[in-house]
This record gives structure tokens, sequence and C-alpha cells, in this order.
């Protein structure tokens, strides 16, 4: 569905420079939110229908690469919507919004054949709570990003630039651990029913990808652990949340790729 295509790239583009644009002004219009928050809205209605359209077919959900990627970028279109409601001087659409706008733009510009369906309906929630994962852990990964450097400009004492109007250090690093927090609760549940579905990991070609997910978990589970155990900040969360997130995009993203582009050719 070429048109809600085009027009969610245009309302998420327009919405991420109309919030780029008041982020750098001195002092930022909190009423210039309002109309940003009713155009995002109809971008999700419109991204919402382009994938509905694009990844139903007759024979069950159509699960290529950039369908899926394309239901991951409205979940996080929709989570930094939601908390934009709450950080209105720092709105993740900020980053997010823009990126989602691009993910559309490669959905549409690149071919993708049909070559992966899902037709068993207890599978479908195994793939929205994963999904669900990757889009809140790519919204960490994103924050531990800023979080770092952040973290390394006020160890340098020389906070410069647009650092200079991100909340504090411990509000980035209490959202990071929320987001982390979240997004492994649901890889643990699309995780533990994906397994319960594995028949033979070599014939369904899920071996590194369920060793690769597994190790993710495990990178997550010890860093939520930590934290609770020890009190780690910042610079743990950092590196091991980008460690994490690294094991996601082999595992999914690097499997799909190689499958579809690479080894279909």
């Amino acid at each position: 569905m070429a048109i809600a295509n085009s027009l969610a790239f245009m309302l998420y583009l327009c919405c991420g420079v109309v919030l780029i644009r008041n982020f750098l002004q001195r002092e930022p219009n909190a009423s210039a939110l309002l109309p940003v928050n009713l155009i995002i809205i109809l971008a999700l209605i419109f991204h919402g229908s382009d994938i509905i359209f694009s990844i139903y077919t007759e024979n069950g959900w159509n699960l290529g690469l950039l369908p899926t990627l394309s239901i991951s970028a409205w979940l996080m279109a929709l989570i930094a919507f939601i908390l934009g409601l709450r950080f209105t001087t720092a709105h993740p659409g900020l980053v997010i919004y823009p990126l989602v706008a691009i993910s559309l733009v490669l959905k549409q510009s690149v071919p993708s054949e049909v070559d992966s369906i899902l037709m068993s309906p207890a599978l479908e929630w195994h793939v929205l709570l994963s999904l669900t994962a990757y889009s809140l852990l790519t919204l960490a990964a994103l924050q531990a990003i800023i979080l770092g450097i952040q973290e390394q400009q006020l160890r340098q004492h020389h906070i410069v630039g647009l650092i200079r109007k991100l909340p504090p250090l411990q509000s980035m690093e209490s959202g990071l651990f929320q987001l982390l927090s979240a997004g492994f609760i649901f890889l643990s549940l699309g995780l533990f029913i994906g397994l319960l579905f594995i028949e033979d990991l070599f014939a369904q070609h899920l071996l590194h990808k369920t060793v690769l997910s597994l190790l993710a978990w495990t990178v997550f589970a010890m860093l939520l652990w930590g934290r609770r155990q020890y009190g780690w900040r910042s610079k743990i969360a950092v590196k091991w949340t980008l460690i994490g997130f690294s094991f996601l995009v082999l595992a999914y993203l690097g499997s799909k790729f190689i499958l579809e582009f690479i080894l279909a050719n």
C-alpha cells in the first residue's frame, strides 16, 4: 500500500523536523508538541495500514525481513509517542521518527520476496512478543549511546552542545534500565514460546538465531541482576546493553539478511 507508506513517511519526517527544531531553540515551545502528537497518531494509523496490507497473505503472515522491520519501526514510534508525553524537552521522537521514516523508504524501495510465511496462529504470539522486545531494546541501545556520550562529557567536566539540554544523568540511567527491564520481559516470553515450537534447529535454520538470542538474553539478565545486586551504573550499563543488542541484531537481522538476500540469490 504505497500511498499509506508515503503518507506515514512524510508525517514522521515532518514531526521529526519540528521536534529537532524545537529542541535546538533556546526556549523550547511546549505548545508545539500538541500538533506533533496529533500528527504522529495519523502517522501510526497510516503506517499500521501499510503493515496490515503488506504482512497478511492468503497463506499466513509474511515474515520477510522488511515487513517485520516495519512492524518493529511502528512499535518504536508508538513507544516514542508514549514516552514523549512524559519527556517533553528531550522527546524520543527527535531520533526515532526520522529513523522510522528511513525504514519506510527502505521497505518501499528494496524488493522483498514472500518466502517466509507464518501459518501457525500460536507462533503469532512469539513473533509479536519478540518484535516488541526488539523495539524496546533498540530504544535502550540508542539511549545507552546517548548516555555514554553524556557521561563522558560529565567526566571531562566539559558539557557542550545539545547534551546540556538532556535530562540529568540519573534520570537517563533510570530510563535506560526501565527500557531494559521491559525489553527483557518481552524477550523472555518470546523466547519461551518460540522454544516450544522448535522441532529441528538445523532444518528450520534456527540454530544460529536461537544461540545468539539466548546469548543476548543472558547478557541482559546478567546486567539487570548486576544492577540489582551491585548497583551497576551507566558505564557498565552502556557497555553491556550494546553487547546484548549486538547479539540480537546478529540473531535476527543478520540471519534474515543472509537467508533472504544472500543465500536466496
